[in-house]
């Protein structure tokens, strides 16, 4: 039985303190057999937030358990939970895009690996001057620590990433297609809210622009950038994740097999003109409001640890790739 979403930070946190006063009590009789369980509070509160990791866990201090009945825990939470007392970035991964890839249980996908579900047919989109492309930014504080020397800019104020966002209008606007970017707050007071509040900036976005055929929540992941960055006529360029929301049973997202279908045109063009700026499209269990719109993606630029030019050269790839699809008259 799949427990409601509300119920596993529960289920994490009540066995979480449990196994604290039992590995205290059992430190006291033999201190050998237990691993370091110092834990800084304001880490675990940051951990598997993008950028918000104030330091580097120290591989020594990961290491699998030993303990025996730490083992049990683990794996009675891990099965009914899919979170990992080990791994504190699992509870996270439940409202941060582009984590889900490190919890158990869950699934990078590309697109040779999930059959396409959706038909396409052919027809010529609107190009009148309307805005026909929107872009916006969930976690609009993230930023590129390299150019600015920031994670996130704190206080409401807007990050690198908003200028990624820029330098993808500007690019729709070199090839004839116009966008329109919001570069509302949606992550300041509170990061955790910041998917509701965004929510209200797309529902406007459409009420204010009834042309738009598209939508890209543009974001950065977090990641090492050996494992985030491709060379394009060399030079180095930050890679693009496309990532696509399944919904699920509480959260039903009826257009995710046709975002899916846009996803996998996007992720051909990009394969296709620049080899190694795509990481595939990764398939989640959560909404990230694509319910809003039968083409609405959320696009990971790069990670924190890219430059802000590096992630502008990447956008502006994709850019084209989606312009090209425009210009082709593809119905996603």
């Amino acid at each position: 039985m799949k427990l409601p979403n509300w119920l596993k930070p529960l289920l994490f946190v009540v066995p979480f303190f449990v196994f604290i006063i039992c590995a205290s009590h059992t430190a006291a009789m033999d201190k050998s057999l237990m691993p370091s369980i110092a834990i800084k509070w304001s880490n675990v509160l940051f951990l598997g937030i993008p950028g918000l990791e104030q330091t580097k866990q120290d591989p020594a201090k990961s290491e699998t358990f030993t303990f025996s009945r730490m083992k049990i825990l683990r794996n009675m939470i891990l099965s009914i939970t899919d979170i990992d007392i080990g791994n504190l970035k699992t509870l996270m991964s439940i409202e941060i895009a582009g984590l889900s890839s490190t919890s158990p249980g869950k699934k990078t996908v590309t697109v040779t690996s999930v059959p396409n579900k959706a038909n396409f047919t052919i027809r010529k989109m609107n190009l009148s001057g309307k805005p026909i492309v929107g872009i916006y930014h969930t976690h609009t504080s993230e930023s590129f620590v390299p150019s600015s020397g920031y994670s996130h800019r704190r206080g409401g104020n807007t990050g690198d990433i908003v200028t990624v966002g820029e330098a993808a209008v500007q690019r729709f606007a070199t090839n004839g297609i116009v966008a329109v970017q919001s570069k509302a707050i949606h992550d300041y007071p509170s990061f955790m809210k910041a998917y509701s509040a965004s929510e209200a900036t797309i529902k406007k976005m459409l009420q204010d622009h009834s042309a738009l055929e598209m939508i890209f929540d543009i974001h950065r992941d977090a990641d090492k950038r050996e494992n985030i960055t491709a060379m394009v006529d060399n030079q180095e360029t930050a890679k693009i994740l496309i990532v696509v929301a399944q919904g699920q049973p509480d959260l039903p997202q009826p257009h995710w097999e046709e975002n899916y279908a846009f996803a996998q045109l996007i992720d051909k063009k990009l394969q296709q003109h620049y080899p190694g700026v795509s990481r595939g499209i990764q398939l989640v269990d959560w909404r990230y409001n694509q319910h809003l719109h039968r083409r609405a993606l959320l696009i990971e630029v790069g990670s924190q640890e890219s430059t802000t030019e590096e992630a502008i050269r990447s956008i502006e790839m994709f850019a084209d790739v989606v312009s090209e699809i425009i210009a082709e008259g593809s119905e996603f």
